[in-house]
């Protein structure tokens, strides 16, 4: 009967879908075609082959992913096709730009009315005259830094384990940190912070009178000019007999190593500033009751 024909795009969302829940990254590549993905469908197959290998192995549903969808992701997104890792930061990057074009073609279509990938920060991209630090010159510099200075060992963890800005680390205080959950508010999200880094702040949050002080006074967590960091890091890498590693280079290397280190944030701007300030009101009542 005539009302039984679907029209013709109704149809292509039936088969993106179907191909979706069958994991079927071909199927939906050439569906949705080169056009359309900006993209040759061999590349877009190789960028995102982990993803939907993964997924299937997991049972997620990429068409209306999980909660903890962007932490997961890192880690597929971070899977080699061949070889020992890690990725080069450009092929991370190609892969996060053409699973989010992906989703918009999914949006095109009427499958999708909002990209999962929103707020999924770029990995950011590598100049080869600017070459990224290998991980054991950056284990022997941490380990310097840690034997050294504290302050120096926690500015160098926050950037290597949370690609932390220079601008960014140095305007972090105190009354942004809650220590019970290692919650940070950075320049536009909160961040969950590893619990290397956590252990990393805390001789810097004793020294600085303890958590009820530091967070009242709004002190700073690294009161250091960027020239300062950049003098004790010259000296570090001197003392580590290493080559000298830039902080941006530093960086650089975290969204290399740590990926999915980037994903343990997501709020606007407007939510983590709330709860921020939850949480610093949260951390002041907690030692109000500790109080004799």
């Amino acid at each position: 009967m005539p009302g039984d024909t679907l029209h013709p795009a109704d149809e292509r969302a039936l088969k993106l879908t179907k191909a979706f829940r069958d994991y079927d990254l071909d199927t939906i590549a050439s569906t949705l075609g080169v056009d359309a993905l900006s993209r040759p469908l061999a590349q877009v197959h190789s960028n995102l082959k982990q993803v939907f290998a993964q997924a299937q192995v997991d049972e997620i549903d990429l068409l209306q992913p999980p909660a903890n969808f962007h932490a997961w992701l890192a880690g597929p997104l971070a899977t080699p096709n061949r070889g020992p890792g890690p990725l080069k930061i450009n092929t991370l990057t190609a892969r996060v730009v053409t699973l989010r074009v992906l989703y918009d073609a999914l949006i095109q279509e009427g499958v999708l009315t909002t990209n999962p990938m929103t707020g999924y920060p770029n990995p950011g991209s590598e100049h080869a005259s600017d070459p990224i630090p290998d991980r054991a010159d950056i284990t022997q510099l941490l380990a310097t830094a840690k034997a050294t200075s504290p302050d120096l060992f926690a500015a160098l963890t926050l950037i290597d384990e949370h690609a932390f800005q220079v601008r960014e680390l140095l305007s972090l205080r105190w009354s942004t940190y809650d220590p019970a959950t290692g919650e940070l508010l950075r320049a536009r999200t909160v961040t969950t912070l590893s619990h290397g880094a956590q252990r990393a702040l805390d001789p810097l949050l004793k020294e600085a009178g303890g958590p009820l002080y530091a967070t009242e006074k709004a002190l700073p967590i690294f009161p250091i000019t960027p020239e300062d960091l950049r003098a004790q890091l010259w000296k570090a890498c001197k003392v580590a007999e290493i080559p000298h590693i830039a902080l941006s280079a530093l960086r650089r290397a975290s969204l290399r190593d740590h990926p999915a280190r980037m994903a343990s944030s997501g709020y606007s701007n407007d939510q983590a500033y709330r709860r921020a300030l939850r949480l610093a009101g949260k951390v002041v009542d907690k030692h109000r009751k500790d109080e004799p």
